[in-house]
């Protein structure tokens, strides 16, 4: 039985069943049922909030740098010459190698990157929750997920060169395998060149891309729904893929439970890169499921000072505790359901 359901979820007929029975139908349940708070507030926003970047019916968009995000990536840059030396040598050190291992077979052979935002100063945090939560961006995710959204991650990650270091990890094509729909933002803080890793992904839209994937799997490191660069351009050629770079404060959005994306490698100069994900409460986050009185991301951000509602859902809504049990189970049918491109 499960090899007839194997064979069927290969077949053309299983992406016709997708792409026009359960999509669509798990689209209405996930935007009407599961998130339904979060569907009243977006009729709510976009009543008195129209400026908004459009992705055109695509799953991703690329932004030229704004006097906004060039401020404040000459504001991480500034900071980040203060302590960008020692996290290069903890990158490098055996602690943190042995550390990554535990989590991640993939980033503890030879690290190549680290989280740098809690280094940052808690005025700098602050400006940067405030652009993270400015109206513009809160309501391009909101357009574009057709719910309001929560604000789950807020991230700064610093790459560095590791010559010889085999591709692996994020560097393989893959989807964020933690939801159904999203929306992520990721800003160039140094300038990204052919030289410190561009970010690609799939120029064009995968209707319901969520339930379509490969059928793969990397025994070394355990690493499943990562695609080599040989088996994927099988299936995508090279003038479907999208390559991201430029001057700092350039930014994308993307949808990264939909479409296939994957990070350069830095070659011979080291990046930053700003990130935050626009997700809903059935997604797997941490950040979700923690029930501090403050915002995870900027300390003077709590829920008492928070009087505006949809700042309050966008920066402390919780899953209701049967959501709780329950998402991880919607995880599970998205996997159950997908069709697998044949490599």
């Amino acid at each position: 039985m499960i090899n007839i359901l194997k064979h069927i979820k290969r077949t053309k007929f299983w992406l016709i069943v997708i792409d026009y029975l359960i999509y669509p139908i798990y689209h209405f349940i996930w935007s009407y049922i599961i998130n339904f708070n979060g569907k009243l507030l977006y009729f709510l926003w976009s009543l008195k909030n129209k400026e908004f970047f459009s992705l055109n019916n695509n799953d991703k968009l690329i932004v030229d740098p704004s006097d906004e995000s060039k401020k404040i990536s000459s504001k991480i840059l500034e900071e980040t010459k203060l302590f960008i030396e020692n996290s290069k040598k903890e990158i490098l050190s055996k602690e943190y190698s042995e550390k990554m291992s535990k989590t991640s077979l993939a980033d503890g052979e030879k690290p190549y990157r680290i989280s740098i935002y809690e280094k940052l100063s808690d005025n700098l945090k602050k400006e940067i929750v405030q652009f993270a939560s400015s109206e513009k961006l809160v309501t391009t995710a909101s357009e574009y997920m057709k719910v309001f959204p929560i604000l789950t991650r807020v991230q700064v990650y610093y790459n560095i060169p590791r010559k010889e270091a085999p591709l692996r990890g994020a560097m393989f094509w893959h989807k964020d395998g933690f939801g159904f729909k999203n929306l992520d933002f990721f800003m160039c803080v140094t300038d990204v060149d052919e030289n410190n890793g561009p970010f690609y992904c799939l120029e064009k839209k995968i209707n319901a891309g969520i339930f379509k994937s490969f059928d793969y799997f990397f025994k070394k490191t355990g690493e499943r729904n990562k695609v080599n660069l040989e088996n994927f351009e099988k299936k995508f050629k090279a003038n479907e893929i999208l390559e991201f770079k430029g001057k700092s404060g350039k930014a994308i959005f993307l949808d990264s439970f939909s479409t296939f994306h994957r990070g350069g490698f830095c070659k011979e100069k080291e990046r930053i890169m700003l990130r935050f994900c626009y997700q809903t409460h059935d997604a797997i986050c941490d950040e979700l499921d923690s029930n501090q009185d403050y915002f995870s991301f900027d300390f003077s951000t709590t829920k008492n000072n928070t009087r505006d509602i949809f700042k309050k859902y966008l920066f402390f809504k919780k899953p209701p505790i049967f959501l709780k049990f329950l998402k991880k189970q919607l995880i599970k049918f998205y996997y159950l359901v997908e069709h697998r491109y044949k490599i």
